[in-house]
Parts: structure tokens; sequence; C-alpha cells
């Protein structure tokens, strides 16, 4: 049971590829044209195009950096963060930045780069000039970094290869050049800050050098021996004040000398405080000179370092002239432009697919009426009206092994062998679907197969299957089929193993009475004694009413649809009004088949093609 369901999933993964393939055959000059278009003006397009070229450079920028701080009063060294990183790109992709590269380059004055507009000389018109040459240097070149890394890398592009080197070159040249002049300035601009603060300096020191010295004169402070005295007052004022205790001398004596010891002790006290206030002073000065000092250290540096000065950003690979272009890739270009001319091409023949509402396929048919298809008759060539026709029915009668033939017997045999239907009625849903060219091919087989046949023409509107046998309709012996003897005509000229005969209806049938369809009836049975088959064309069944009053007259019978042609509402409106009036419709015939753009698929799992013939 599995290896069975495994066969059928097969068999329907087969019948989705053979779909997709004919859909892909009934478009392909859709295809192949909108391909060949797209590959041509693409082709054409790229061959406007000039080459281009490109190449790279790259340059490691400074880490550190020593620069005076106006808030410290020192030299400090920055170092690059993200930020001052990001900031170095984005003035390496300033307009300001490109012009100074235009303007190293002599781009401002080169025709080739961008072509100044004829009769602009005007201050705006050079100003427009300019900013069309900086937009375009902008656009040739690129720069990028590598992660956190120092390193920048500069891309050159352009369709001068030397235009192409030349460009990230001078733009590394330039960020150089820039950052050491701006190095330099920034350089300088301490030097002076630092000639203004040692300047500041020497003024505050000498201010509070001299503040020092008027202090220590004024206070007499430069008498080291003057505490000492002082001291040795104090310690003779508390002994006097103790022996004078010790002996009892009187208490007013005791009073002048503690008031002599305590205004020797406040001399002492302000004395000290003095001495205190001259090493503050001291120390302050100390510190200034010392301020004053690092300054000028700081200022000699900074004047060495001036005929000193390095590069801090340094170019570690310089751009060469490329030989061979990288863009564009005219090949793989033009092969995606046919590919994406494939893909819309495809989805044309989708879309072109799913609004076609005509019949095309056996599963339409089946899935419109519910009927299977009992053969296809391929497309024949026409040079003119009915030649066609003729020219198929000679080809029947000379070759029993051609494509037509066996499609024509093939129906043949379901018909009569497996059905057991001797009077086949032909009819069609609309004009102009092949019912007539049918039944003539399905007449001429049966005889050349050595069958008895007749082909009864009741399509009094059109008799196309009396033309095809006799072109000259004065040479037609015409019938009426209600009466009680009808016209037969040989409809063949060629010898043949069987015969067929024809019979050609003078005028429409219209009688709806018990006694026509008894007439048909014995006609039929009459008919039957001579005959092994006949089979019956009649007008098509959703324009005319003819066909459903020989009900009677026929065993079963085939619809023929037109391939590409038939509306599948309209096959299916023909045979749902077929089989409700009481009609055996034993399926359809897909008439006018293309062998080039469809194949089938049997339910045998067999396929064939007319173009194996």
């Amino acid at each position: 049971m599995q290896s069975g369901d495994d066969a059928i999933a097969s068999q329907h993964e087969t019948n989705d590829f053979i779909n997709i393939w004919l859909l892909l055959r009934r478009n392909l000059l859709v295809i192949f044209l909108l391909v060949v278009g797209a590959v041509s003006a693409t082709a054409f397009y790229m061959s406007t195009i000039p080459d281009q070229y490109r190449s790279d450079a790259q340059m490691v920028l400074a880490l550190t950096e020593t620069r005076f701080s106006e808030s410290t009063g020192q030299l400090e060294t920055y170092e690059l963060n993200r930020s001052s990183v990001e900031t170095e790109l984005a003035r390496l992709r300033s307009r300001d930045f490109a012009e100074q590269v235009a303007d190293r380059l002599g781009l401002f004055d080169d025709p080739s780069f961008v072509r100044r507009a004829p009769g602009a000389d005007s201050e705006a018109d050079e100003e427009i000039h300019r900013a069309a040459v900086a937009d375009k240097v902008l656009a040739s070149y690129s720069v990028s970094r590598a992660g956190e890394s120092l390193a920048i890398s500069i891309e050159g592009r352009s369709t001068s290869p030397v235009l192409a080197a030349a460009l990230p070159n001078t733009v590394i040249a330039v960020y150089i050049a820039n950052e050491r002049d701006a190095r330099v300035n920034r350089l300088m601009t301490s030097i002076d800050n630092l000639k203004r603060r040692v300047g500041i300096l020497g003024e505050e020191l000498t201010q509070a050098e001299s503040n020092l010295a008027e202090f220590i004169r004024e206070d007499n402070l430069d008498d080291e021996q003057f505490v000492t005295r002082l001291r040795a007052e104090v310690e003779r004022r508390k002994a006097q004040l103790r022996i004078g205790i010790e002996r009892n001398l009187p208490e007013d004596e005791i009073l002048a000398l503690q008031e002599q010891l305590i205004t020797s002790e406040q001399e002492l006290e302000a004395r000290t405080r003095l001495e205190l206030s001259l090493l503050r002073r001291e120390r302050e000065v100390e510190l200034l000179r010392t301020r004053y000092q690092t300054t000028i250290d700081n200022l000699t540096l900074l004047e060495t370092r001036i005929g000193q000065l390095e590069d801090g950003t340094v170019q570690v690979s310089k751009a060469r002239i490329p030989v061979e272009p990288y863009a564009p890739s005219r090949s793989l270009i033009t092969v995606l432009a046919g590919l994406f001319a494939m893909i819309v091409g495809f989805i044309i023949a989708l879309v072109r697919e799913g609004l076609d509402r005509t019949v095309r396929s056996e599963n339409q048919i089946i899935r419109m009426t519910g009927l299977s298809n009992l053969g296809y008759i391929a497309r024949q060539r026409r040079s003119k009206m009915f030649a066609g026709e003729n020219k198929a029915i000679e080809n029947l009668l000379q070759s029993q092994k051609s494509p037509l033939a066996e499609a024509a017997r093939g129906i043949l045999t379901n018909c009569i062998k497996f059905q057991h239907s001797k009077v086949i009625l032909i009819t069609s849903g609309l004009p102009n679907e092949g019912k007539s060219f049918v039944s003539s091919v399905l007449a001429t087989s049966a005889a050349v197969d050595g069958l008895n046949a007749l082909l009864i023409d009741l399509d009094t509107h059109r008799r196309g299957a009396t033309k095809t046998f006799i072109p000259d309709m004065d040479e037609v012996q015409l019938s009426e089929i209600y009466s009680d003897s009808v016209t037969l005509q040989h409809a063949l000229t060629t010898e043949t193993k069987g015969s067929l005969d024809l019979i050609t209806a003078a005028s429409p049938t219209h009688e709806l009475s018990d006694a026509a369809s008894n007439k048909l009836k014995q006609l039929k049975e009459t008919l039957l004694d001579q005959y092994d088959i006949i089979i019956v064309d009649t007008p098509p069944a959703l324009v005319m009413d003819e066909v459903y009053r020989n009900d009677i007259l026929a065993d079963a019978v085939l619809l023929v649809a037109r391939w590409g042609k038939t509306p599948q509402h309209a096959l299916q409106a023909a045979a749902k009004r077929l089989q409700s009036s009481g009609f055996n419709v034993l399926g359809t015939i897909l008439n006018d088949v293309d062998p080039k753009k469809y194949r089938w698929t049997t339910y045998e799992g067999y396929y064939g093609t007319y173009d194996d013939y």
C-alpha cells in the first residue's frame, strides 16, 4: 500500500513538473523576447558606463598629544578616545576637507572631472561649481575604520586609475598636513599662554616678596634674638612674682608684678603670631617661586619642541595605480538582467495563465464538466478556408500511422468497443471549435480501418463536414431527414478498406412530434443495418437548439472543445445542458492542440507528444 502511495506521489510530482514545463513552453516567445530585450538594453546601457577603478591607502592616528591646560596651568597628555576618533572621521567626510583635497589635486580647474557651465563667470556660478566638485570628491572616496582600531582606511574610486590612486594618498596627505598645522597652532597657543602665565606669576612673586620684606621690616622680624629676650623677660617676671609671694610682699606690689608678667606674656604671644604669619608668607612666596620656575621649565620645553615636532598621524600604506577596473561587472550584470527578465517572464506567464479561462488541459475539462477527454486532435496547417481540412483528410488516407490517424482510431475504439455506441453525435458549445472537422476525421478514419461509415451533416448553417469532402455545393445532393428516403453520396474518391457515405440535411430538424421521433428512430434502424458506424455533425449546442431534437438518433455524444479558444464556462454549460437533456455524453475531444506547446499525461502515466512523429 505504501509503495502504491509513493508511486502516486511520484506521479503527481512528475505531473507538476510537466505542467510547469508546459507553461514555460506556451509562453516561451514572451519570455524569450523579454530576456532578449532586457539583455540587449542592459548590454547597451552598460556599454555607456565607463570603467571604474579603485585603490586604497591606510593611516594610523596619533594615540596621544601634549597640550597646555588652561584649567590647571600645566602640560597635560591627551589620549584619543572613541568620540575623538569619530570626530576625526567626520572631519575627513566634511565638505571643507573635500574642497582642500580638490584644491590640492587641482580638480576645480579640471574640466574632465566637472565641466563648468558655459558662460558661468559670476561669483555665484563659481560657488556652484566648487560645490559640485566638492560633492563629487566626497562621492569618490570613502573612509572606514576596523573596530576600535586607530587605523583608518581611505578608498578612492574614479574612472581614471591615476585619480583613483591619487585620491586616497591626497586625503591622507591633506589630513596629516592639517593635523600638523593644528598641532603647531596648539603648541604656539600653549607657548603664548605659558609666556603670559610666566609674566603673571613673575609679577605675583615680585609683589609677594616685596610685601614679605615690608612685613619683616615693619615688625622688626629680622631680629632673631628678639623672641629669646622676650622669653627670658617672661621667666624673670615669673621668678619675681614667685619670690614676692614667698616673702609676703604687700598686695599692691604683688599686683604690680602680676601686671608686668601679663604684659610680657602678651608681648611674647604677639611676637609668636607675627613669626607664624611670617612663616606662612614665606611659604606662599616659595610656592609662587616654585610655580614660576615650573612654568618657565614648561615654556622652555615647548619652545624646544617647535623645531622637533613630529607627525602624530602616519601613513602606513600608499595607494597604487590599479591595473584592472573593479566595476562595472558587465557580464555579471547582463546575466543578472537576463535572470531577472526570466523571473519577470515567468511571473507574466503565471499571470497570463491565471487570466486565461480557456480550455487547455484534461484536468480543466474534468474539473469543469466531470467528463474525461477521449482524444486530442493536433493543429492542422490552414492556407485557406477548408483547404487545411482537405489536406488533413488526404494525409489520413495516405498514412494510417500519422498522429491524426492514431488520435481518431483511439476515439473510435473507445466509443465502439468500450461504450458500444454506433451512432455518435458530434457537437460543440460555440461555433468555430472544429466539430465538423472532427466529424470528418472520425468518419474517414473508420472507413480507412475497414468500417462502413456514414457521415450525416445536420449543420445546415455551415455545412462544414460536407464542404470538407465536396467543396462545390452545387454537386451536393440534399436530403430531408424526415422523408421516407434519403440521398446517399460517396464522400471518398480514394479506395479504402471500408466505405464512407454522406447525407447532407436540406433543412434544420424542427419537428417535436411523436411522428418525427418515430421517423428518426426508423431512419436510425435502417441506417444501422447498412453501416458499422454513423457520425452525426450538428450545430453548436449553446447556439442552436437543433441538437436537442436528435436525441433519438444518437447513441452517444462527443463534445468538441478548441484548445486555447473555448471558454471553460462555455464547455461547462454545454456539457451540463446536454446531460440534462438526456444525452449520453461520453466525453470531450480537445481539438486544434498546438503540439509545440502542449503535452498530456494519461491515467496510465503515458507521456505523448506530436513532436515525436
